[in-house]
C-alpha cells in the first residue's frame, strides 16, 4: 500500500477540481512525485519539489514548442496543462514504447554521470538487446538539447 502525503493529495484534488477531472487510479510514484490516470486518458503528475517540477515543465515546454510527440519510435507524453503554484503537470497517456519522466532531465549541458563508463555499462546491462534502440532515443533527445540521465525500465519502455 502506498502512503501518499496529504499535501500531495490536496494539490492533486485542487487541480482536479479546477479542471473538472476525475482520478481513476494511481499508476506510478517515485522520488519526484506521484502519477494518477484520469478519466480523460490523461495523467496528472504531482511533484514533491519545485526544482524537479521546473525541470520537467521546461522539457515538456521545449517538446511542445517543437511539436515532438514521438522520437525514434518512442511515444512522448504531450503537455496538456500545468499548474506552477501546485507543481502539477497534466500529460497525455502513452503506451509502450515510450519515454517519460523528465524531472531529472536537463536542457543544455549533459549531466556528468552520463559520460561515466560505469553508467553506460549499467544501462547496457539493464536494457540488453534493446540498448541500441534506447541509445538512438537518447541521441535523438540530445539533438533537441535534452539530456536524459534517468534511464531505467520504468522511464523508457521498449516493449509492451
Amino acid at each position: 500500500m502506498v502512503i501518499i502525503p496529504s499535501e500531495i493529495e490536496t494539490r492533486r484534488d485542487e487541480y482536479c477540481r479546477a479542471k473538472q477531472l476525475q482520478i481513476v487510479d494511481l499508476i506510478g510514484f517515485g522520488v519526484d512525485g506521484y502519477v494518477w490516470q484520469t478519466e480523460r486518458e490523461s495523467v496528472v503528475k504531482v511533484c514533491r519539489y519545485k526544482a524537479p517540477f521546473d525541470s520537467e515543465l521546461a522539457v515538456y515546454q521545449r517538446l511542445s514548442g517543437i511539436g515532438l510527440r514521438k522520437l525514434q519510435g518512442f511515444d512522448i507524453p504531450w503537455l496538456l496543462d500545468f499548474d506552477s503554484p501546485r507543481w502539477v503537470l497534466e500529460l497525455s497517456f502513452v503506451s509502450p514504447p515510450f519515454v517519460l519522466d523528465f524531472a531529472a532531465a536537463s536542457l543544455g549541458q549533459a549531466p556528468s554521470e552520463m559520460a561515466a563508463p560505469e553508467w553506460l555499462a549499467e544501462k547496457q546491462r539493464m536494457f540488453g538487446r534493446d540498448w541500441p534502440d534506447v541509445q538512438r532515443l537518447l541521441d535523438g533527445l540530445r539533438l533537441y538539447g535534452i539530456h536524459f540521465p534517468d534511464v531505467h525500465l520504468g522511464n523508457i519502455r521498449v516493449r509492451k
